[in-house]
């Protein structure tokens, strides 16, 4: 049997929906499903690390030096706020990738949201990108990253959650979080 991530999406800061291929021999069989166990930190930072391709490919921030900076170091521009130099894209959030296929090619779709400067926010989903493609300025490390995102969730339907007491650090969000989406 093989799994295939196709889709994941975080709900509120603490729990993950998630969709997937199982694949059987000749059948394959598309599952969604959500759970109440609290995502890991590996899971949280992996969707910060699409923060810079989605403010990039909407062409929110276009300083292609930044973005590529921030793809190279995330540690140093999205995973934490204190620490950080540039606070560009602490504006941003992703909560949702997912993996089209069509005509043989994979591409990519992030949806998240941006916070203005009424501290409301607005949703968006950047148009999708050619996985493997040569549009994309920064494809070789966006294909790692979608890797490292589905090793992530794989972990995550295997169990890896994070200790119970880690939940109650994430009850004061920055965004509001109690937007269906």
């Amino acid at each position: 049997m093989q799994i295939v991530i196709k889709k994941a999406t975080m709900k509120g800061s603490l729990f993950l929906s998630y969709s997937f291929d199982q694949i059987d021999s000749d059948v394959k069989n598309r599952i969604n499903t959500s759970s109440d166990a609290p995502i890991h930190d590996d899971l949280r930072n992996a969707f910060k690390k699409l923060i810079p391709h989605f403010a990039f490919i909407s062409e929110e921030i276009t300083d292609e030096k930044l973005v590529k900076k921030a793809i190279q170091k995330p540690e140093l521009y999205v995973l934490n706020r204190e620490d950080e130099k540039d606070q560009s894209f602490f504006k941003f959030r992703v909560h949702e990738f997912e993996i089209i296929e069509k005509d043989g090619y994979e591409k990519l779709k992030i949806s998240g949201a941006k916070q203005l400067a009424t501290n409301q926010e607005i949703l968006f989903s950047v148009p999708p990108v050619e996985l493997g493609g040569d549009k994309y300025k920064f494809d070789a490390e966006l294909q790692e990253l979608v890797e490292e995102l589905k090793d992530e969730v794989t972990a995550y339907m295997q169990g890896k959650t994070a200790p119970k007491a880690q939940t109650e650090m994430f009850e004061d969000e920055e965004f509001d979080d109690s937007e269906e989406i």
